[in-house]
């Protein structure tokens, strides 16, 4: 049900700010959301969120290569219109030295299923795909997707299986 309610908040976002293309021009959607970004390199982080008296900054680590880096600022947008009543995030690079609590836990995965909402929106990606796998292997068909959707091959791997969308050999 939560799931649900990203890609619908998600497809609202999109509708709202009247994008349509692929790839979805995530920078964009920050700026016209008023959120700066800033890019710096970091050995601890992939991406942070901080909100300031009705500012937003987001955060990402310059060393990452470039779908990474879409990846993160999509995430931390994801934190931006999900949790509202947190002025900070932080996502570090190595998770297992991180203390998270449940909630923590929870907040992250919901923040990368609105990333990948976002990122692959739902309905564009089921009629590309239907369109691009034919004859292909599930292999051949991600990474074709995820050229298109400028997203890691393993990203568009996830978001097709989360979709149920598997090719019938």
């Amino acid at each position: 049900m939560i799931s649900e309610n990203i890609e619908l908040k998600v497809e609202q976002i999109l509708s709202d700010l009247n994008i349509k293309t692929t790839p979805v021009p995530i920078e964009e959607i920050a700026s016209r959301t008023q959120i700066k970004i800033s890019r710096a390199p970091s050995k601890d982080f992939s991406g942070l969120l901080i909100r300031k008296d009705g500012h937003a900054l987001i955060g990402v680590n310059s060393d990452e290569a470039p779908v990474r880096q879409r990846f993160t600022i999509a995430h931390e947008l994801g934190h931006f219109y999900l949790h509202p009543q947190k002025d900070a995030f932080v996502d570090y690079r190595d998770h297992k030295d991180n203390n998270k609590d449940a909630a923590t836990t929870i907040k992250e995965r919901q923040a990368n299923m609105f990333a990948a909402a976002l990122l692959m929106p739902r309905k564009n990606l089921i009629k590309d795909f239907k369109t691009v796998a034919k004859g292909l292997s599930d292999e051949e068909a991600a990474g074709i997707l995820a050229k298109r959707y400028e997203v890691s091959d393993d990203a568009m791997k996830f978001r097709l299986k989360n979709l149920g969308l598997q090719l019938v050999s």
